[in-house]
């Protein structure tokens, strides 16, 4: 269906071999071969050589910066993800790995005295909550607050940097007895399902246990001691400056799992009675209080059930009342802290005095830095151009800010800019040897119309050398890649997937489109395919396409692939169940019919708040469904689905795998086993590129 990749789920697919303090600048010095002599396209390989930075934390006192360096273990064949420390005294100085290669890190914060860096680490057995002092070249020994099973999630440091406020699933129910060691049946229970919402991908099946808040001393000797209860999930604490209070949110609706109205309540750290703080119409999230703590920042989507609206960032008194909307009058989508990480958005940053707001902005196929008025919501841009930002961090005083800062050809690398603004200064070079070694393709930026008038932007990437004079007479293919969402957006960042580069070295075009339902164009472009979806993308596609066609003379029209995964995979099989222009395609984690997909994938909610109930409106399902027209299919389709993807169930792609083959139509599916819908072992990643390959060069050529 439309939603198997949300806003918040643009997955890098890639990471790094070998931490950055482990990384060596390729030598172009006269007795060595050079970089440029040594250079060529990216191959499947760099899916395990290519790391980011996917956590970022600054010291209150400003001399450093903590962050979390993402990279595949071969050993494992897994992610692993590991605390580093820059000195932003002496950026040049080599940043050093401060905890162990056998745990991952993440959610790293520092206590608001700047003493004490908390993180969560975990293993194959448990996760923990570990923290440790800070000294000038780093931290010292680590300790833990606490360390369990299972359901650790989130936490929020006191005030005094004595407690923690932590996110704990429920612990779960006593298992049944086992069975005599005689019998033969299995010895796990069975699942009970008693909630609406079945499964979640990357969770599975759901039973009724909630997360909530519980405190835990920094220092052990007292017991966690739970806050807050109920059936439903509490998430986002964030402490007050006093100490006295903990807004949160929490979703209290008669039945959470039938909408995504989340609300903030408040409650004091020793329990009790909780106070709701805003309530609105919509989902509110990610609260942020100001310095004198009289005031909170929040997101705030304005209606329930409604993914194609932009964030708003809004304030509300500590004491409640009606919260002032600051950003609406922007149009403007609040920008994922971390693309490459796929993280949700940030917390609104107070200024030191709390007259503005830092917060990232979508804007056509980029991001941009605005310093909001806290007050007026008057928005200034202190960073943009044709890039993409991230993680974006205040220095203290008026030192500036710390962030990512990524394009087309370029990984992202951290920066230190101005509080003002002007030309940001590069700290890192974690990808100098990489680049070194490789030569990339520059996408041209083109701009098509539709039929209701809107600019159609996409990125074309031409291959990386001119097509030779032959059998193909100068022309190259063109494959049409197209991103998941809808609700994303495809632009001015780097490809960790890697498509766009290795494509364009095999000597084959790329075009990335930016259709409607896309975000960074504005609410009405968003919204634009509301309950009515697919022609209005298909047509987009098509549009980007024919201008390529039609202005660039190195296409070859003749040699077209299409191929894309989640809502890109969906568009896939849509586009060749209505033309036959392209030879092949490769959808990928994909819905094939909506009707059969409702109660098996997580989106109910989504599809009752656009299409209605399928027992009322089962034809508009039908019409929707891109399994409805494969019978007009001739272009040879190659499949790809994971066992344990609950967003796009592998039941679907085995539908459409099954009345392929009935039809007689050239197909395969493949099935990566353990996955769900973002796949994560590198070695799969690699096999998929490699299949990638095989296929488009089998109809394409290479």
């Amino acid at each position: 269906m439309k939603s198997c990749a949300t806003a918040i789920a643009l997955v890098v697919v890639a990471a790094c071999a070998s931490s950055p303090a482990e990384t060596r600048v390729a030598s172009t010095s006269p007795g060595n071969l050079s970089a440029t002599a040594l250079a060529s396209p990216v191959g499947v390989e760099d899916i395990h050589r290519l790391g980011f930075v996917s956590e970022l934390e600054v010291a209150p006192d400003g001399h450093g910066a903590f962050y979390v360096w993402t990279r595949p273990e071969a050993k494992s064949d897994s992610f692993a993800s590991r605390l580093h420390h820059l000195d932003l005294t002496r950026p040049a100085r080599e940043p050093r790995a401060l905890t162990p290669e056998n745990v991952d890190v993440s959610t790293v914060r520092f206590s608001p005295d700047g003493r004490f860096l908390a993180w969560l680490e975990s293993d194959d057995d448990s996760t923990a909550l570990s923290w440790a002092a800070v000294k000038r070249d780093g931290i010292g020994a680590a300790n833990i607050a606490l360390d369990i099973k299972e359901g650790l999630d989130d936490f929020a440091w006191a005030p005094d940097g004595e407690r923690f406020v932590i996110v704990r699933t429920d612990p779960a129910h006593p298992s049944p007895p086992a069975p005599p060691a005689a019998s033969k049946a299995k010895s796990s229970p069975p699942w009970v399902i008693t909630r609406t919402q079945i499964r979640r991908d990357g969770e599975g099946f759901l039973d009724d246990r909630r997360d909530h808040l519980w405190i835990v001393a920094r220092q052990g000797g007292r017991p966690a001691r739970q806050i807050s209860s109920g059936a439903w999930d509490d998430s986002s604490p964030a402490w007050s400056p006093d100490g006295k209070s903990i807004a949160f949110v929490s979703n209290r609706s008669s039945d959470p799992d039938r909408t995504d109205n989340t609300d903030l309540f408040v409650i004091s750290p020793e329990g009790g009675e909780v106070s709701t703080l805003v309530t609105g119409p919509g989902a509110e999230s990610e609260p942020s209080w100001s310095h004198r703590g009289d005031r909170l920042a929040f997101h705030s989507l304005r209606r329930a059930d409604d993914y194609y609206q932009p964030q708003r960032v809004m304030t509300v008194a500590a004491s409640g009342g009606e919260p002032i909307d600051l950003t609406g009058a922007l149009d403007a989508w609040v920008a994922s802290d971390a693309l490459a990480a796929g993280k949700p958005p940030a917390p609104p940053l107070w200024s030191a005095d709390d007259r503005e707001l830092s917060v990232l902005f979508e804007r056509r196929g980029a991001t941009w830095i605005g310093l909001v008025d806290s007050a007026t919501g008057a928005a200034r841009e202190v960073a943009g151009g044709r890039f993409v930002h991230g993680l974006v961090r205040d220095l203290p005083g008026e030192s500036g800010r710390l962030f990512t800062r990524t394009d087309p050809t370029h990984p992202p690398e951290l920066y230190r800019q101005p509080r003002a603004g002007g030309e940001p200064a590069r700290l890192t070079r974690f990808y100098e040897s990489w680049l070194a070694e490789r030569r990339l393709s520059t996408p041209e930026k083109i701009v098509a119309k539709n039929s209701a008038g809107d600019d159609v932007e996409a990125w074309l990437y031409p291959p990386l050398d001119p097509p030779a004079a032959g059998p193909g007479g100068g022309k190259a293919p063109l494959i049409v890649y197209i991103h998941g969402g809808p609700q994303l957006f495809d632009g001015d960042h780097f490809d960790f997937d890697l498509e766009n580069q290795l494509f364009a070295g095999r000597g084959w075009g790329v075009l990335r489109v930016n259709y409607r339902g896309s975000t960074s164009y504005g609410e009405a472009f968003s919204r634009s395919i509301w309950g009515d979806w697919h022609w209005r993308e298909y047509e987009d596609l098509m549009a980007a396409l024919d201008l390529a066609i039609a202005t660039r003379p190195w296409i070859d029209p003749e040699r077209l692939g299409i191929g894309g995964w989640s809502y890109g995979g969906i568009m896939t099989l849509w586009a060749v169940g209505h033309t036959d222009r392209f030879r092949v395609g490769v959808p990928e984690r994909l819905s094939f019919d909506y009707l059969s997909s409702f109660g098996e994938d997580q989106w109910f909610v989504w599809l009752l708040s656009e299409l209605g109930s399928p027992l009322e409106n089962a034809d508009l399902y039908r019409r929707l469904s891109p399994g409805s027209y494969v019978g007009n299919v001739k272009t040879p389709l190659y499949l790809i689905a994971n066992e344990r993807d609950y967003n796009c169930p592998l039941p679907q792609a085995m539908q459409l795998y099954q009345r392929l083959k009935l039809q007689g139509q050239k197909t395969e599916l493949v099935v990566y086993p353990g996955e769900s819908h973002s796949m994560s072992s590198p070695a799969h990643l690699a096999d998929r590129l490699r299949r990638l390959l095989v296929w488009f060069g089998r109809h394409l050529g290479d």
